[in-house]
């Protein structure tokens, strides 16, 4: 239905601009050099393009080598998913193929959820529990395309 770059507005709002990711139920715009996240039943197309010119701004931080792990443990199923997504954008942004989550062992239900995310993810190849060296089942392994 929409597509990255593709100029929207939010339903009701003043707030226009330019798909930037699409998610599930979610859809981020880059509004004004900030980022706004929505539900898809929220955004409608808009015809008005006049925002930035039909210009993109990447910003990049190569001061600091790429971070390829993240620690999500003790986080509720939302915070980690967002705090996923917003890594898995950042390592993508970095050229990162092989990421760590470490979800922890306790209950297996941030690992359930982590690996559902990965499964429906358009940009993980594919993923796998630790090996023992690597942190065994508290830790998933995951392949960038």
């Amino acid at each position: 239905m929409y597509k990255i770059g593709e100029f929207v507005k939010i339903k009701n709002q003043n707030i226009k601009g330019y798909i930037t990711a699409i998610n599930n139920q979610y859809i981020t715009i880059l509004a004004n050099d900030k980022y706004v996240k929505s539900r898809i039943e929220n955004i409608e197309k808009s015809s008005d393009d006049n925002i930035n010119n039909n210009k993109f701004t990447v910003k990049l931080n190569l001061s600091s080598p790429p971070i390829d792990e993240i620690m999500i443990r003790h986080q509720t199923v939302d915070e980690a998913l967002e705090n996923l997504e917003k890594f898995i954008d950042n390592a993508i942004c970095n050229n990162v193929k092989i990421i760590k989550i470490i979800h922890g062992k306790n209950g297996g239900i941030l690992r359930r959820e982590v690996h559902k995310y990965l499964d429906n993810s358009p940009y993980v190849k594919e993923h796998r529990l630790g090996g023992y060296y690597e942190g065994s089942y508290g830790v998933t392994i995951a392949f960038l395309k």
